[in-house]
């Protein structure tokens, strides 16, 4: 995989991965952080760009120490197309599997990738599953078709059961 380490790379990432919202939301968080000063000194990695379909998130190598540290070693993973993301993550050393660690997604369409290529490791996976609140005006401006998808009320702001 390929290390976007230019400032008007990870500019682009960001954009691009906008456009994903609410999919993308995990590492687009991220980059935009990464782009506010990367405070967690952390890298982005695409498998080709700028036409990507995988980007993993992950701290720099030296910052990976404490074999324990789950917290410290995690992995932020988005996909357009999950095979490919099968085939970078799992033929590349982009992951250490011998680490404890965690790999966060917003996309459930990578539960099963992640799962195969857990069992292929000969690695437990502890599976949980996290919900995110957002403010409705936060909401608006972030994910915007929610409110075109009437998933959104517009007079409460209250989100419809999905």
């Amino acid at each position: 995989m390929f290390c976007l380490q230019n400032p008007q790379m990870l500019n682009m990432l960001e954009k691009s991965l906008r456009k994903s919202l609410p999919e993308s939301l995990k590492v687009y968080g991220t980059v935009f952080h990464m782009n506010q000063g990367n405070p967690f000194n952390l890298k982005a990695l695409v498998d080709k760009w700028p036409d990507f379909n995988t980007v993993v998130v992950c701290p720099q190598e030296q910052e990976m120490t404490d074999d324990f540290d789950h917290y410290t070693n995690t992995y932020l993973v988005y996909s357009k197309d999950p095979k490919n993301c099968q085939e970078c993550i799992g033929t590349s050393d982009v992951i250490n599997w011998k680490q404890h660690l965690q790999i966060q997604s917003s996309q459930s369409s990578l539960d099963e990738v992640i799962q195969s290529l857990a069992a292929a490791k000969f690695v437990g996976v502890k599976r949980s599953q996290c919900l995110l609140y957002m403010m409705p005006k936060t909401a608006r401006k972030l994910v915007p078709f929610l409110l075109e998808n009437k998933n959104l009320c517009p007079e409460s702001g209250r989100p419809k059961a999905m």
